[in-house]
């Protein structure tokens, strides 16, 4: 009996650094897989674009969700019937470049956030 189970225990220490040596090799295989990912990601990254005018700004990184019209999609209506109508600049500010609920921050310069502002604005 005593040599069963030092069968077994030694068939077990096989099992384990096999396994081991197979969980080494995975992980190895996703790190240089991560690693590759990282390396396409940054060097697909294309250069910011800057938009001069707030019109642009709207069409670029608001409509799709907003509205061509400011009628409201997936994203809240912002016509001057909306809540955000009558919200103040900060609330704006604060709205676009941080978040609000399912809406995610932009990466806007300030001057592209206070002309796309500015342009939301004059539609009313």
């Amino acid at each position: 009996m005593q040599k069963d189970f030092l069968d077994w225990l030694n068939h077990w220490g096989n099992l384990q650094k096999n396994l081991n040596l197979h969980l080494k090799k995975n992980n190895l295989k996703k790190i240089i897989l991560i690693l590759f990912a990282i390396l396409f990601i940054a060097c697909s990254s294309s250069v910011a674009e800057s938009y001069s005018t707030g019109e642009e700004v709207y069409e670029a990184r608001c409509s799709a969700c907003h509205g061509k019209d400011f009628e409201g999609r997936v994203g809240p209506a912002l016509d001057a019937a909306s809540q955000s109508a009558s919200m103040p600049d900060s609330y704006w500010i604060q709205t676009i470049t941080k978040g609000k609920g399912s809406m995610p921050a932009q990466r806007l310069t300030d001057k592209e956030v206070q002309l796309v502002i500015e342009y939301i604005k004059s539609k009313y």
